[in-house]
């Protein structure tokens, strides 16, 4: 049984889930998710964008249909021509004929003298390479560079050996040594460095001395002739320390010098070799050998480990640097050796088929060896050669450029000795000259940088930013000769730049490229003619921007380091600057437009009569998509340019009209959405935990929706947020009270029933919970819209008390919504007690007729009452409930006061008013559920009051009459009429009463005292029968009298134990003739009075009834055919009017 509960639960719970998600999308539907398009899209969408734009972007680019800004980009790719490589043989290689025109225009001077020295050379080559190179294979392949026919080639040949061989010098450098061994006794040396070459020891060269070290520096130059055959000379280098010539004292002086065992042997030894024979040798600590056949033709800086006979221990070692060079005419060999680094390089391009800017600079073998040997036999410095290379390999550049990393390593060599060099030397035109070459392709890599293959395009660009980093450390003039117009006809000509830097190039060569890719994907991405509508035109606009941010974040993530690093130049702050303008230049007019073009809407008054068509009323979300877009592309651009004022900075000002046409449509959608929310809702809750139904979700989604919007907007000008988010408080305000008033007229269509009972339904507490949750709910959502932040900024902006202004206008309106929306929950649940209210009264009514005391019809008032008010207490919230309670009870109120006075009108017997006071009391008992109580206790015993009054019998009335008397009593201070003093107290059977005087009564006869006596009553008179009046005697002509009269009345326990009962003293005048006693006052005492004031004297003040409508009184007087209430009435106003 259990079992089946559960399983039933289970699926009212999915049947119910099921229809909310079918009424969800239904109502959604009606207006083509207009809200969710700008919540969802807005809020989720660009975000996810945005993180894919940040993060690794790759140059290879795939072709995606929902990604825009990858599928331009990848068009732009295959737009743009970078020239970084030659597509074919016939961009890069050279035909027979062309490289016979190349030899003919490279040699200036007579070829056949030129190959005659490098015939020359080959024959006499010099270095340590010359041991593995066939010199007959240099010989054939020097005959293929220069195309020389084999009979002229065996002339020159015999000519070239039939010289004599070249003078050779030996260039050393004698840079340092190391742990060289201590020679003196101080434990170190004075070295100095000795060289020969073995053919001609007695030529020898020394160093300076570096005295006190053992690791000493001496950076000298020295320069041998070799005479001998060089392949068989060797070079002898020795380290000597170095004896000064000191007299035996001052050697001794040194012994405090002296550092150990051995450091003092030594010095003894000198001491002793000077005293006797007064020599002062220098001791040899090491020497090497080196052949010259095993120094590189390109020279060598080798450490060589000193020696000392055939020790083998440790002396030190030393560095030297070995080169080989010969002598010969400098501007002649400078000359050679162009001419033939142009034919070695033709050379290379024929035999090796090599593209564009491909070529490293590494000649073959043979080509490298024949250059070594020219530049050392012609004594060529490694800067000449370098500059050399540059002015052939730039004089080729614009038909064969080569690679930018050759360029660069010469570039290395040469800005040193250049910076150092006057500015009209002939070797810095040479270097201008060269400039004037490759800085066009230069540029034309920034102006190109957009490829699709990553490794090449990085590379290629630090390369040429490197080497334009040592142009600019070069610090050339800046002229117009080096940049001619006809080839860089992208520099700007009106420019507020007086003078140009290579930065300033750079800049103009990046924004001209960026311009060139601008206009390529601004016409790629254009709608076409018959395309042109407002939506098409929006998301070319939002595809144009998205592949400028892609290209933006491809430079800071690529290309900003390398600028930054080798230029100081910010990339992607140039290509801001460059796109912010542009942008604005493009979008600016379009949207302003598109916004001019939108139509005004009728929005209807807060009456709510009618609500308009708005089937055809529509706005896509591209309008704002390209808001938010526009949005993060300035806040892309603060972050690259946090100072400066961009041209974009303002571009929310072409979206007011639309932001406010969006505004207008949202509430028409959100009202007719609400509508249909209310239509589809079936007024049950939504799921167990929560007491209200779907419309009311709906109904926030709808505002959490234009919530997300708004915060999408950030909407940057303070005064113009203030505007929109005060409308868009207004609107929610409109839409929470439109929701209120459908909700009520909603259920109160659902639950219209003739039948004369009124059945309390769930739709109606779903209804007050539902307005009620959207009440409370209105305050939190208006807080998270953020309206008091807005205001705060407009306070700093102005003043505060505007800002206080705008505060209290924001706040009315929401108070006033929140009245509005209260007050049509009070009035739902007004309803609902009124709608109860007939019920009651007819089941009240029965339970009170004494003919119906037997009938079922109590049981049915607790039924109906217990029913109605557990579905209440189940489904409305504690706050409802409670005024539920208070309104039902209002009614009940009314219900009660209108049977009492009816009944009343009918005469009606005490036993009916005292059956509807039972009636009453249990009907209070089902508003005690739990914690919840009437509020309105004072009308409670107000009814009771009355319902006890009409509810006695006469006789009880009329004590009650004299007990209110008593109370009035109390409240009386000196009274005018006087007072009475008696003593009184209870025995076991009787009650003794001492009535002991009067004082200042109120003169009766015209000679100003009274002749006054007291008479006794005990009431009610119905409990004291048999008990009779007392009386005294009288006092004559005093207004002080002295009565002291002593009486014992007997009564039984039951009389004595009735403590609301009364003693009337009655205190009259006697006339002349005793016919008509005139009445003085009178006043009472109850028995409770008289227990807790036993033996005691009491004094009580004396006071005349008057005839007021008190309710026990009006009572009385509806008793008409009651003779006890008639004379009661009659003697009361006799003693009001005496």
């Amino acid at each position: 049984m259990g079992e089946e509960v559960i399983l039933k639960k289970l699926f009212l719970q999915t049947q119910q889930s099921v229809q909310n998600a079918f009424n969800e999308n239904r109502l959604q539907n009606e207006d083509g998710c207009f809200f969710e398009k700008f919540g969802s899209l807005l809020g989720q969408n660009f975000p996810k964008e945005n993180n894919d734009l940040m993060s690794n972007l790759s140059f290879e680019v795939k072709e995606d249909e929902n990604n825009l800004a990858e599928s331009a980009i990848s068009n732009a790719d295959l737009y743009i021509d970078y020239d970084l490589k030659l597509q074919s043989s016939e961009d890069g290689s050279l035909s027979s004929e062309q490289t016979d025109e190349l030899v003919t225009e490279a040699c200036g001077m007579n070829i056949d003298d030129l190959y005659e020295e490098i015939l020359y050379e080959i024959t006499n080559n010099v270095g340590c390479e010359s041991e593995s190179v066939c010199t007959e294979t240099l010989l054939e392949f020097a005959q293929q560079v220069f195309r020389i026919p084999d009979e002229k080639h065996e002339e020159i040949l015999t000519a070239s050996k039939n010289k004599e061989p070249p003078k050779i010098r030996l260039n050393i450098e004698i840079i340092k040594a190391e742990n060289l061994i201590p020679k003196d006794s101080n434990g170190l040396s004075d070295p100095f460095v000795t060289l020969f070459l073995e053919s001609n020891s007695t030529h020898r060269y020394n160093s300076s001395v570096k005295p006190d070290t053992l690791n000493p520096i001496w950076e000298e130059h020295f320069s041998l002739p070799i005479t001998e055959n060089p392949r068989e000379e060797k070079l002898i280098v020795e380290v000597w320390d170095f004896d000064a010539a000191e007299s035996v004292k001052e050697k001794v002086n040194k012994i405090f010098e002296v550092k150990g065992v051995r450091g003092l042997r030594k010095l003894v030894k000198e001491i002793a070799l000077t005293a006797s024979t007064g020599r002062h040798d220098n001791e040899l600590i090491g020497r090497t050998t080196i052949t010259l056949k095993s120094v590189p033709i390109s020279g060598s800086t080798v450490w060589f480990n000193l020696e000392k006979g055939s020790k083998a221990k440790n002396r030190g070692s030393i560095l030297i640097s070995l080169s080989l060079s010969a002598e010969k005419n400098k501007y002649v060999a400078i000359q050679e050796h162009r001419h033939l680094l142009k034919l070695l390089f033709i050379h290379e391009l024929e035999s090796l088929k090599t593209t564009k800017f491909c070529w490293d600079g590494k000649f073959n073998p043979n080509s490298e060896l024949i250059r070594t040997q020219h530049s050392v036999q012609s004594g060529l410095s490694n800067f000449e050669c370098s500059l050399s290379q540059w002015v052939v390999y730039t004089s080729f550049y614009k038909e064969h450029p080569i690679s930018f990393k050759v360029l660069n390593e010469l570039l290395e060599v040469i800005t040193p000795f250049l910076i150092c060099l006057q500015r009209n030397s002939e070797e810095v035109k040479q270097f201008r000259g060269g400039l004037k070459q490759i800085l066009p392709s230069c540029f034309s890599v920034l102006r190109k940088l957009r490829t699709r293959n990553d490794q090449q395009a990085i590379t290629t660009l630090v390369e040429v930013l490197n080497l334009i980093s040592q142009i600019k450390e070069f610090v050339l003039p800046i002229d117009t000769s080096l940049f001619p117009q006809n080839e860089y006809t992208w520099i700007p000509e009106n420019t507020d730049i007086e003078e140009y830097d290579i930065n300033d190039i750079a800049t103009f060569a990046i924004n001209s490229g960026t311009n060139d890719w601008l206009e390529y994907i601004v016409e790629g991405s254009k709608p076409k003619s018959d395309d042109e509508c407002d939506e098409s035109i929006l998301l070319y606009l939002i595809k144009l921007i998205q592949m400028i941010r892609s290209d933006l974040q491809k430079a800071m993530e690529y290309f900003d380091k390398h600028f930054y690093h080798k230029l100081h130049i910010n990339y992607s702050t140039v290509l801001f600057k460059f796109y912010d303008k542009k942008l604005t230049e493009i979008i600016e007019p379009i949207i302003v437009k598109i916004s001019a073009n939108m139509e005004r809407l009728n929005v209807p008054d807060d009456r709510f009569e009618y609500l308009p068509n708005i089937d055809n009323v529509n706005m896509g979300t591209t309008l704002f998509e390209l808001y938010i877009v526009l949005k993060r592309f300035l806040t892309l651009g603060k972050s690259l340019l946090p100072n400066e004022q961009l041209d974009i900075e303002n571009f929310y000002t072409w979206f007011i009209p639309g932001v406010t046409h969006w505004l207008d449509i949202s509430i028409l959608k959100a009202l007719n959405r609400i509508d249909k929310a209310i239509e589809l809702d079936r007024l049950k809750a939504v799921d167990e935990t929560v007491k209200y139904s779907s419309s009311a979700v709906d109904t926030l989604a709808i505002f959490y929706q234009i919530k997300i919007f708004w915060q999408q907007l950030d909407w940057p000008d303070v005064e113009g947020a203030y505007t929109f988010v005060a409308k868009i408080v207004d609107d929610i305000c409109r839409c929470c009270v439109f929701y209120a008033q459908r909700m009520s007229k909603r259920v109160e269509y659902l639950t219209k029933d003739n039948t004369e009972l009124f059945i309390v339904s769930t739709e109606w507490c779903f209804a007050i919970n539902n307005i009620d949750y959207i009440c409370q709910s209105l305050p939190a959502f208006i807080l998270e819209l953020g309206a008091n932040k807005v205001i705060e900024q407009l306070g700093e902006i102005r003043t505060h008390l505007e800002s206080e202004r705008c505060k209290a206008t924001i706040q009315n309106v929401i108070d006033n919504a929140l009245d509005t929306e209260r007050n049509q929950i009070q009035e739902l649940i007004a309803v609902v007690a009124r709608k109860m209210a007939p019920s009651i009264k007819r089941f009240l009514a029965e339970g009170s007729e004494v003919l119906y005391k037997d009938s079922n019809s109590m049981e049915k008032l607790m039924n109906y009452m217990e029913n109605s008010l557990s579905t209440l207490y189940n489904i409305l919230n504690e706050v409802n409930f409670g005024r539920m309670l208070d309104c039902i009870w209002a009614e009940l109120s009314i219900i009660m006061y209108d049977l009492i006075q009816s009944n009343l009108d009918k005469r009606r017997p005490p036993a009916f008013f005292q059956n509807l006071k039972h009636t009453l009391q249990v009907m209070v008992k089902c508003f005690k559920m739990e914690n919840f109580e009437t509020s309105d206790v004072e009308v409670l015993i107000e009814i009771e009051k009355l319902l006890n009054l009409h509810g006695f019998e006469t006789a009880e009335l009329i004590h009650q009459y004299y007990l209110e008397r008593m109370e009035y009593q109390k409240e009386i201070k000196n009274s005018k009429f006087g007072q009475l003093a008696i003593k009184a107290y209870f025995t076991e059977n009787s009650l003794k009463l001492n009535i002991l005087n009067g004082r200042s009564l109120v003169p009766m006869d015209s000679n100003g005292s009274c002749d006054s006596f007291v008479k006794v009553h005990f009431l009610p008179t119905n409990k004291f029968i048999g008990v009779s009046a007392l009386k005294t005697a009288v006092k004559s002509k005093s207004c002080f009298p002295l009565y002291d009269e002593h009486f014992s009345i007997n009564l039984t326990e039951e009389q004595q134990n009735n403590q609301d009962s009364l003693i009337l003293f009655s205190i009259k005048d006697k006339d002349l003739f005793g016919m008509t006693n005139q009445y003085i006052g009178e006043c009472y005492i109850t028995f409770a009075d008289i227990v807790t004031s036993e033996q005691e004297q009491i004094h009580m003040e004396l006071s005349r009834p008057e005839l007021t409508k008190s309710d026990v009184v009006r009572a009385l007087e509806f008793r008409q055919g009651d003779k006890q209430a008639k004379d009661f009435l009659k003697k009361l106003k006799n003693k009001s009017y005496s």
